[in-house]
């Protein structure tokens, strides 16, 4: 019985991070107001998120008021709750490894090209 308590208690645990993230780094984070990296640093940052927000982008120093990182590998924080991955498809699982690696604990992919690249390989 207890086994099954505190399994239950780290599923939950393991859930809270991705529904309820304390911090939440933004792979893709973009300053073109049409694109969806721009849209969902946007609504972290005008909404009332009280978490932690990381952009992630390569060619910004800041976005929306925050400092920007090059890398997930980058950001100084020890523990990442979430990541939401807005790149193009050929470089999710690289940047998957990198999450991995770095300790975050979800992801929510939000990409296009997979099945091209699919197919491919098929």
């Amino acid at each position: 019985m207890e086994e099954t308590a505190a399994k239950k208690t780290n599923s939950e645990k393991d859930l809270k991070a991705l529904f309820e993230p304390k911090s939440i780094a933004v792979i893709g984070a973009s300053r073109r107001e049409d694109s969806v990296g721009y849209a969902i640093l946007s609504n972290l940052v005008t909404e009332p998120y009280k978490g932690d927000i990381y952009p992630v982008n390569p060619k910004a120093d800041e976005l929306e008021g925050l400092k920007c990182y090059s890398s997930i590998g980058d950001i100084p924080a020890d523990s990442i709750d979430m990541a939401v991955i807005v790149i193009p498809g050929k470089f999710v699982p690289q940047t998957l490894k990198d999450c991995a690696a770095k300790g975050v604990k979800g992801a929510i992919i939000i990409t296009a090209g997979f099945s091209r690249n699919w197919r491919r390989r098929a």
